[in-house]
């Protein structure tokens, strides 16, 4: 006897009688009870997916800043010091010693000098001159070279690596877009100047008090690095304003990493001081152009000068921040990271 298949209805059953009945369908109550679990779920489980997703973030941002170390070292194998000054101007609202002047040394900034060993060998050689000449003007070859993201330089917390626009004076010598980067260079222990914050319409200004791995004037070699690399900040996150990260007009990002040394605030961009303790990325940051800081909510990645990569925390005592942002204080530091 041939099998058949027989199909049963779908939308209808019998009852005891015989009789046949639809199925009961959901009601419009039931339906909102079932979308209003699924938001739930979909609320409970969005923090935990961006946790981690903001875990991977800080893991690539602290791979990067070992590149950017790693290529500071192979710097200073090749010239026997460390990437740094490269004729800029004393920065402004930062009270220098006063027997420090600048000197004719480099050229570039050492972001180009470092890039030389970040697979960017091409590009650092292209921008490199642009820092100190004084006859640079938009060409559509400026423009191409100092809008060319470099996306180790960036965190990827924080903003894509991409052009972003320039303000005067910069934008009369590069066009109107820029590349950034998110990190700065150690440029030692600071304080608060008092004296700067006797008028009320003056802006905060620091003074330092010792030399960090960046020095106007000279760079630094590791045997004048006498607090030790292990215990000494090369590299880390700089502060940033929250309204400013793609407007190209934060008073510490305004230079593109090609840099301009005819400009007082060109080194804002990629040289930090410890003067504060660093903080988070906040909106109307007032030393945001002085500070290290970092959007991370654990806290901020820092290169020190042996090549390791650190994650500080916020609430890392200033006296702490500012003996390891020296190199030759002779502190004693302890170990609480």
């Amino acid at each position: 006897m041939p099998l058949r298949a027989t199909l049963m209805p779908t939308t209808q059953q019998s009852n005891s009688n015989g009789k046949v009945q639809p199925h009961a369908a959901f009601t419009l109550v039931e339906l909102l009870v079932v979308i209003a679990i699924i938001g739930i779920l979909v609320g409970l489980l969005l923090p935990a997916v961006q946790a981690v997703r903001e875990s991977a973030r800080t893991v690539q941002c602290r791979n990067r800043l070992k590149q950017i170390a790693l290529a500071c070292h192979n710097y200073e194998s090749a010239f026997k010091e460390l990437p740094g000054y490269g004729g800029e101007r004393p920065g402004y609202l930062i009270t220098q010693y006063a027997d420090r002047q600048p000197s004719r040394l480099g050229g570039g900034t050492w972001i180009s000098q470092a890039m030389l060993y970040l697979e960017q060998a091409s590009l650092a050689s292209a921008i490199h001159p642009l820092a100190r000449s004084a006859g640079v003007t938009p060409s559509d070859r400026i423009r191409k070279l100092v809008s060319a993201p470099v996306q180790t330089l960036n965190c990827p917390s924080r903003r894509d690596a991409a052009a972003y626009p320039l303000t005067e004076p910069f934008s009369n010598r590069y066009g109107g877009l820029g590349a950034r980067t998110d990190y700065a260079m150690n440029g030692g222990p600071a304080e608060i100047d008092a004296t700067s914050l006797e008028n009320p319409d003056d802006k905060p200004a620091i003074k330092l008090t010792g030399d960090g791995i960046w020095v106007l004037g000279r760079r630094t070699k590791f045997n004048r690095i006498f607090d030790g690399l292990t215990q000494t900040y090369m590299v880390g996150e700089k502060a940033m304003d929250l309204n400013k990260l793609e407007t190209g007009d934060g008073f510490g990002d305004r230079s593109p990493i090609a840099g301009y040394h005819g400009s007082q605030i060109s080194s804002h961009s990629y040289v930090r001081y410890a003067a504060r303790s660093p903080q988070m990325d906040s909106v109307d940051n007032c030393l945001e152009c002085h500070d290290f800081g970092s959007t991370h909510p654990a806290g901020w990645n820092v290169a020190f000068a042996d090549g390791r990569v650190a994650t500080m925390n916020y609430s890392l005592d200033l006296l702490i921040h500012r003996a390891h942002a020296s190199i030759d204080g002779r502190e004693i530091i302890p170990y609480r990271h």
